[in-house]
């Protein structure tokens, strides 16, 4: 049976809920604070801009469209953290029913995966079956894999799986580096002589100053380093930001190579208008769709996470979803 979709059967907005949110629209924090307050309704009003919805057809739907407006895609099954073995085997069920659907309907798309969502914490040994097994089952499909990247104390397992990966012909699995961390660049230099396909990204996750830059000049100084990196490494990079500065000065860095040898990506529904200019100056532009029944809890988590990603999101939605009633 299709889950219920998430607004359905429940009352719109009050004017109170409306006016909060608002008045919540310059400032990321705000909205990050208030959405936990409102009813679901109201926060899948402005989660369904950044988020597929909780089935893999809304994922496909949306990746349609997508594609037909030349962008390509990555997908991400919705749920980390796991704690059961049965929660991490239905998050690979789903993966591997991904795979299929996106053989025949979307073979430039690819599939990123959150580690802890394959048994990380709960057993390693059955993460790196289930990394395996999905990495095999996606090479024998020609559709590629990204290894996200989480909170500092899971980066040594993340990179070790990632080699064992790569070290059995897995060349189609990609990795995230995140500037915000001290040690990435050298994290990078090993990883060099495997010529890595990198999504570059700040990072959003809460760490000590001993381990991550907290000045947001320095992250993004660093992230330009990680790309040049890549660059000298004859890697593959992957430039996913929002952010203008960077997008501008990484256009500058990559403009000795041809389109096929790197690429933007992008959080779906967040900033399209800058995509659409990059895809007008001859750039490819991967979007990031996320979709899955834990659509609440990330869209809440994230936005706590990461303020600058809920400022674009208020800045370009919010006026709009609920002026217009």
């Amino acid at each position: 049976m299709r889950p219920r979709d998430p607004d359905e059967g429940i009352a719109g907005p009050d004017v109170a809920s409306r006016s909060a949110i608002i008045a919540a629209v310059h400032t990321g924090r705000a909205l990050a604070g208030i959405l936990p307050l409102l009813p679901r309704s109201i926060v899948w009003a402005v989660a369904k801009r950044y988020v597929a919805g909780p089935t893999l057809e809304d994922a496909l739907r949306v990746t349609a469209e997508l594609a037909r407006r030349s962008r390509l895609v990555t997908l991400d099954v919705l749920g980390e953290q796991f704690d059961s073995r049965e929660e991490v085997m239905s998050m690979m069920a789903e993966y591997e029913r991904a795979l299929g659907k996106l053989e025949h309907d979307q073979p430039s798309a690819t599939l990123s995966v959150m580690m802890t969502g394959f048994g990380l914490r709960l057993d390693p040994h059955l993460c790196w079956e289930n990394l395996r097994r999905l990495s095999k089952d996606a090479a024998d499909r020609a559709i590629g894999l990204t290894v996200n990247m989480e909170d500092s104390s899971t980066v040594d397992a993340t990179l070790d799986i990632y080699r064992r990966l790569r070290a059995e012909g897995f060349n189609g699995v990609g990795l995230v580096l995140q500037s915000r961390l001290r040690r990435t660049l050298d994290d990078l230099a090993a990883l060099a002589h495997l010529r890595p396909r990198v999504r570059i990204v700040k990072g959003i996750w809460h760490e000590p100053e001993s381990v991550a830059y907290l000045d947001a000049q320095t992250i993004r100084e660093k992230y330009l380093a990680i790309l040049e990196g890549l660059i000298e490494c004859g890697g593959y990079p992957e430039v996913a930001t929002h952010d203008e500065w960077l997008i501008e000065r990484s256009l500058g860095l990559l403009a000795g190579l041809s389109p096929a040898q790197y690429e933007y990506q992008m959080l779906l529904g967040v900033t399209p208008k800058r995509g659409e200019r990059l895809i007008a100056g001859g750039h490819r532009l991967r979007v990031y769709v996320p979709y899955g029944e834990d659509w609440y809890a990330y869209s809440l988590r994230r936005l706590r996470e990461n303020p600058e990603m809920a400022q674009y999101i208020a800045r370009d939605t919010i006026v709009e979803l609920f002026t217009a009633r």
